[in-house]
């Protein structure tokens, strides 16, 4: 099963970006009550970003990619951990009826179709488990990040963030299978090298699917404009995380 959205030419430096903060992700697990005997969902996995910090909290998680080399490097990424990868898509992750306490998407809720997402994760869960999901924002106000994004417009005057930059809290409540929505945000910043950052926006396919084939010209005004060695980029992870109803 694949999606429209194909990360086949970006797998390859998706592991350059910032992971997510993990004091986020340890109250995310706190709250949702995970523990290492009930198993996982991480869909929309990628190169296990989230998984592998989910197996540092000793949890067993079952990784679901729909594309064959970001599943590649996540396998690598996680080999000998307590992780099974499969291809699927959210709205089709192949696993079994009831098999796992917590289904969470790392970056991913927003290149699915979110209701008949969220009816395949009722369907997965266990009776009162848990939806997540989350993303790492830059905090575009910093100047450095201001900078990259006059760029962007520059190329895209109507360039959209899209639904990764929305609050999924209504779409949520209105499917009938999970309950009222959590949020939570922490702010972080992360040390990158210039190469990094340059690597990690090439890994971008909303800017990608946007850049009417200016892609490598986009990329190539970010590293121009670029002119340290390393950068301290601000970010904040959000996650917004709902109990399934059905019992």
């Amino acid at each position: 099963m694949k999606t429209e959205w194909d990360y086949t030419d970006r797998a390859h430096t998706y592991d350059q970006r910032a992971d997510y903060s993990e004091d986020a992700i340890s109250k995310l697990i706190e709250r949702t009550g995970c523990v290492p005997d009930k198993p996982i969902a991480d869909i929309g996995a990628g190169t296990g970003k989230l998984t592998k910090m989910l197996l540092e909290h000793g949890l067993t998680v079952r990784a679901v990619e729909p594309n064959d080399n970001m599943r590649m490097y996540g396998i690598q990424n996680t080999e000998g951990k307590s992780v099974s990868w499969t291809e699927g898509v959210g709205e089709h992750t192949g696993l079994d009826d009831s098999c796992v306490y917590a289904a969470f998407f790392g970056s991913s809720f927003n290149v699915v179709d979110q209701q008949k997402t969220l009816d395949e994760v009722a369907r997965i869960l266990i009776p009162n488990g848990w939806f997540g999901c989350m993303w790492n924002h830059r905090d575009v106000d910093d100047p450095t990040q201001k900078q990259i994004e006059d760029i962007i417009k520059s190329f895209i005057p109507n360039y959209d963030y899209g639904l990764r930059r929305q609050d999924p809290t209504s779409v949520i409540e209105s499917n009938k299978n999970f309950s009222s929505v959590s949020s939570m945000e922490e702010r972080f910043v992360f040390p990158m090298k210039k190469t990094v950052i340059v690597d990690a926006w090439k890994s971008h396919d909303t800017l990608y699917r946007q850049s009417n084939g200016k892609f490598d010209e986009i990329i190539g005004a970010i590293s121009e404009m670029l002119v340290a060695d390393e950068y301290l980029v601000p970010y904040c992870t959000r996650i917004w995380f709902s109990q399934c109803t059905l019992v």
